[in-house]
């Protein structure tokens, strides 16, 4: 049968050919035209039935196919509606405490600090509502969930794709700009002998998470063009996005691992110095244990995505 659930020509050909041998068997044996034409009748009685049951069969698929896609199509609109909702009602808070903040420093009773963090919290939340307005204005579209792989294809000429990873920069960098701000000054406290390096240590790998976050949008984006360029194909800049991602991972890992590994050594002075328990000691150890995981793992990754970009095919 087509793809248009109408019976391919071959197969009734072949059916008509089957019961036009099985009439002239018939005949054959009966020896006489009157027995031939209620034979004839039934069988072309039969054969209508068969045509018309496919049809009718296929139709209905069809039509059932159809009423599911409509179904989920209408859920998945109310889904993202709800969510746009949602996301729509948490702006109006961090609006309220900015307004209130941004005077209190005007009165001097905040710091540009404080100041900075709320409005990173608004900017988080503003981009989580265009996100949102962005994946129901696809699913509009498209009648499906929103699609974020670099190798989705355009929307009625529409790059929903990018326009979403562009609304997660803006925050992005401001949560970057606030850790920079924040390991400068510890900087300072070191410098001024206020807080141990170990502290200055810290606060110097917060930076690495956010920053490797940006980059690694960065990448994303550059790889996006690069397919609908037709540089890329679906199967390589997919591979080549997972590679980004555990590379941005490692990396973060790494840096945890370096502070991690100098505070067990500190608590392991101090057990032996009765000045923190068995179980503080073990806790730290267990969360080394954790992370140096989570490099080995990202090692593993990464060897298979190279070996999987290797073997990809030549665009």
């Amino acid at each position: 049968m087509n793809e248009d659930y109408t019976p391919d020509p071959g197969f009734v050909g072949h059916l008509e050919w089957e019961l036009e041998s099985t009439m002239r068997r018939q005949g054959s044996l009966n020896g006489t035209s009157s027995t031939m034409r209620p034979v004839r009748l039934r069988l072309a009685m039969a054969l209508a039935l068969v045509v018309v049951s496919m049809f009718v069969g296929g139709a209905g698929t069809y039509a059932v196919t159809r009423s599911i896609d409509e179904q989920a199509a209408a859920l998945y609109i109310a889904r993202g509606e709800a969510l746009l909702e949602i996301a729509r009602t948490r702006v109006e808070p961090f609006a309220r405490e900015l307004a209130k903040t941004q005077a209190l420093v005007q009165r001097g009773a905040v710091t540009e600090r404080e100041l900075r963090q709320i409005e990173a919290q608004h900017l988080q939340a503003e981009s989580e509502a265009k996100i949102r307005e962005l994946e129901l204005a696809e699913t509009l579209i498209t009648g499906k969930e929103p699609n974020d792989a670099l190798s989705a294809p355009l929307v009625d000429g529409m790059d929903f794709v990018i326009e979403r990873m562009a609304a997660r920069r803006r925050p992005m960098q401001r949560r970057l700009e606030l850790v920079i701000d924040q390991a400068r000054r510890y900087q300072e406290l070191n410098d001024a002998g206020d807080v141990t390096a170990r502290e200055l240590k810290a606060a110097q790998t917060e930076v690495v998470g956010p920053e490797e976050e940006l980059v690694g949008l960065e990448k994303r984006i550059t790889l996006r063009v690069s397919f609908l360029a037709g540089e890329l194909s679906a199967t390589d800049v997919e591979l080549r996005g997972m590679r980004f991602a555990a590379i941005a991972a490692r990396e973060t890992a790494v840096r945890q691992v370096e502070v991690l590994v100098e505070q067990h050594k500190r608590f392991t002075l101090l057990s032996e110095r009765g000045l923190v328990s068995g179980s503080e000691l073990r806790a730290v150890k267990t969360e080394l244990r954790t992370v140096e995981a989570h490099v080995e793992l990202a090692d593993l990754e990464l060897r298979i995505l190279d070996q999987k970009l290797e073997e990809a095919p030549e665009k």
